[in-house]
């Protein structure tokens, strides 16, 4: 039910999820963003390549140290840019050389049994007009590319040398106060309902887009 300050509450007792506080206020919370996300990759070169030429990001900074196992690693510090609230973006990478870790997996995915699209990389993409010069520079780097329409963003998919997915997102709308209550309500439903699925594309390299059919 709504509060006075007109953010929203559940009372989970009646609900049958008595592990949660049964209130949960919603909103009136300080904007956060991510500093960085540090991932192991094996490949710096085609990294770099990747994330300077296709992503369109800066290589700022490089710290080199000795690890407790014996080792060294080098860590890269990408810029991503400024996102739309004002905020500079980073995303970072480790290069590892210790010895009883030679062979582990980079693919988040992979190593974690899931498919390519449960775990990724989202970068923000501000406007339409970012969100399109994205997609067309992958284009002209020969990556095929997947946009999906989620109704209140727009996303642009590939896949990095590692094999990890990264996206770029068009936020199109607010969210509703009945959305945000309903988030919460799906938060522990067991048998929650499907929602539609909304249209997708494939855009290859050259030509008109393939539609793939939403339900």
């Amino acid at each position: 039910m709504p509060l006075p300050d007109g953010s929203a509450s559940i009372n989970f007792a009646s609900s049958g999820h008595s592990g949660l506080s049964q209130r949960h206020f919603i909103g009136n919370t300080s904007a956060m963003g991510f500093h960085h996300v540090a991932i192991a990759i094996h490949d710096t070169k085609a990294n770099y390549q990747f994330y300077t030429e296709v992503m369109g990001f800066e290589l700022v900074k490089t710290v080199t140290a000795p690890t407790p196992e014996g080792g060294y690693s080098k860590h890269f510090f990408y810029s991503t840019g400024q996102t739309s609230s004002g905020e500079q973006g980073m995303i970072a990478f480790w290069e590892i050389h210790v010895e009883s870790l030679e062979g582990f997996e980079t693919n988040l995915n992979k190593g974690a049994g899931l498919p390519w699209w449960a775990n990724h990389l989202a970068f923000d993409a501000p406007t339409v007009a970012d969100f399109e010069r994205h997609r067309e520079r992958w284009r002209a780097h020969g990556q095929t590319v997947l946009e999906v329409d989620h109704d209140f963003c727009r996303s642009i998919y590939i896949r990095d040398p590692e094999g990890n997915t990264v996206e770029f997102c068009l936020t199109t709308r607010d969210f509703t106060p009945e959305e945000k209550a309903h988030a919460l309500e799906l938060l522990l439903d067991p048998n929650p309902p499907m929602e539609k699925t909304f249209g997708a594309k494939i855009w290859q390299p050259e030509g008109d887009p393939i539609l793939l059919p939403s339900g």
